[in-house]
């Protein structure tokens, strides 16, 4: 939200450099700060060796290609340019040579048999699973306001609340995280997407960035809220299992967000135009010229030009032009309510599935106490005819 609040007028001072120059400038900030905050003393080791660089090497430009392929298949479309069916095969194939090299290594860099394991899968899951459903406040929001014609300067009110409700949860996050309790605040994050998602799904070509305050707000709450947790979550795998495997979880929670967040996007800007053309088709084959409303709305269309255009022909021409403009733009907006809601019915499945895992411990807990208490008479009871035989 920072960066669509202070963009364009980084853009009007100079260009994009000024903006480049700006990320740059966060970059060193947060360089600094890792510096200042030292960390305390604590035991070192070797952790990387000559063939970590062959790994990196492979592993590097595999991750660029799918990341190249996520952000522009969907501009370029995914059958329209052939490299994308390249850089894919290529992405597979480095990404292939890694995992067989490290998996065969006794030291490897990333440990792919600790995160093949299900608690650290689940976890994967989730941060992909929220990075994806949370697309719909950085792509839907966005692009369903950008179809209605408005700007970032009109969407600055919404993008500061956006800004204030991040904090918010991060702060929340900070205050009420819970070791032994990390999936319930994931569980609770999935609930607000939900929400927020569904109430969105009601747009139309009124909607305006006021009427998605409260809605967008809670995605933003959501985000922050369940990033702390996620990533103690993979904190406590690692203290379990072994501080060589830390490098493994920054690979796990570095590309599940990365690569959540670029699939979100791929995956709901292809949902939107498939279903954008669907609804135009659905749109434009009942509009007839011989239904009078339809007449009616050309007429009062085309009579925007009679000012400036004498042919009534010619103004008819124009009215049609306007009246196809109105059912894209209506298309569009129907096509973004489909993601929306879809994107709703996911982040409630994934709620129910993480409240699933949360909860199961305490009914397995509470099934074994049941069968130890009716267990344990009978246990007391032959124990005691046994004293009582010898």
């Amino acid at each position: 939200p920072a960066v669509r609040i202070f963009s364009n007028d980084l853009v009007d001072l100079s260009e994009w450099r000024g903006f480049h120059m700006f990320e740059l400038g966060l970059a060193l900030m947060s360089l600094a700060a890792v510096f200042a905050l030292k960390a305390p003393p604590s035991e070192r080791f070797k952790a990387f060796s000559p063939m970590d660089f062959v790994t990196f090497a492979l592993f590097a430009p595999g991750i660029a290609l799918l990341c190249a392929v996520l952000g522009l298949g969907r501009i370029v479309w995914w059958t329209e340019a052939a490299w994308i069916g390249w850089a894919l095969i290529g992405s597979i194939l480095l990404l292939t040579v890694a995992i067989v090299i490290e998996y065969n290594r006794k030291t490897p860099l990333i440990n792919l048999k600790w995160m093949a394991g299900p608690d650290i899968v689940r976890l994967a899951l989730i941060i992909v699973g929220i990075r994806v459903v949370l697309s719909e406040q950085t792509y839907g929001a966005v692009g369903l306001m950008t179809q209605m014609g408005l700007g970032p300067d009109q969407m600055h009110g919404l993008f500061w609340l956006i800004l204030i409700a991040t904090a918010a949860g991060s702060a929340t996050s900070a205050l009420t995280m819970n070791p032994a309790k990390l999936y319930k605040p994931i569980a609770i994050a999935l609930a607000l997407i939900a929400v927020g998602a569904f109430l969105d799904s009601h747009s139309t070509v009124l909607t305006r960035p006021s009427q998605l305050y409260f809605s967008q707000a809670l995605l933003a709450f959501a985000a922050a809220f369940f990033i702390g947790p996620a990533m103690m979550s993979g904190v406590v795998q690692v203290l379990q299992k072994g501080a060589h495997n830390f490098v493994s979880f920054i690979v796990v929670f570095g590309i599940g967000q990365n690569v959540g967040g670029l699939l979100g996007s791929a995956v709901v800007g292809t949902l939107q135009t498939v279903r954008e053309k669907f609804h135009s088709s659905q749109l434009s084959e009942a509009i007839t010229l011989g239904d009078p409303n339809v007449t009616q709305r050309l007429q009062q269309l085309s009579g925007a030009y009679a000012r400036v255009i004498g042919d009534p022909a010619l103004r008819t021409a124009e009215g049609q032009v306007l009246l196809q403009q109105q059912i894209s733009q209506q298309a569009h907006v129907l096509a973004y309510n489909d993601v929306f809601l879809l994107i709703a019915v996911f982040a409630a499945i994934g709620c129910l599935w993480v409240t699933f895992h949360h909860l199961r411990p305490r009914f397995q807990a509470r099934r074994a106490a049941r069968q130890a208490a009716r267990t344990g008479p009978d246990a007391e009871a032959v124990s005691a005819a046994a004293a009582a035989i010898d």
